[in-house]
């Protein structure tokens, strides 16, 4: 009988984990800068954040964000190559904003490369709202601003 229960599962980014967002990092983001330093410095500032997406117990992805008192910003999100399609990004980005959503902060704000669809619909279909490009940003493609306003509770 098949399971009904979610199969994935986020923690905390601990120091164990800084390989695998480095490793995943390049592979996934285009032209990302991170390098194991700035990965560690989510793990001690107290305003940057970083959660671990654990398909059963196997590392999956991740999300590393900062917050302020009044929003929030996604700075990098991936998954694995072979967890598309199965519900692991809109998990992982709900169990972000789900921790950003605390009541007061009143939005969050990321971005993504003009060609990265199926990132853009991922944003949309979680009421991110385009509401600037930066033309060329990324040399020849231009970058897209998202916003989401948050509950307040």
């Amino acid at each position: 009988m098949p399971s009904t229960s979610e199969p994935f599962s986020t923690r905390p980014l601990e120091k164990e984990d800084v390989l695998f967002v480095l490793s995943l990092s390049k592979e996934r983001i285009q032209d990302s800068h991170l390098d194991e330093k700035g990965i560690e410095e989510y793990l001690h500032e107290d305003f940057l954040k970083g959660i671990l997406l654990l398909d059963g117990e196997e590392k999956a992805g991740y999300c590393l964000y900062r917050q302020s008192d009044y929003d929030g910003e996604i700075d990098e999100i991936a998954i694995l190559k072979k967890e598309e399609g199965k519900g692991a990004g809109t998990f992982l980005l709900q169990k972000a904003l789900d921790l950003l959503d605390d009541g007061r902060r009143r939005e969050v704000f990321l971005e993504a490369r003009e060609g990265n669809t199926r990132a853009r619909k991922l944003y949309e279909s979680l009421s991110f709202e385009g509401y600037r490009r930066r033309v060329n940003y990324y040399g020849n493609e231009d970058s897209i601003c998202y916003r989401k306003e948050l509950g307040r509770k």
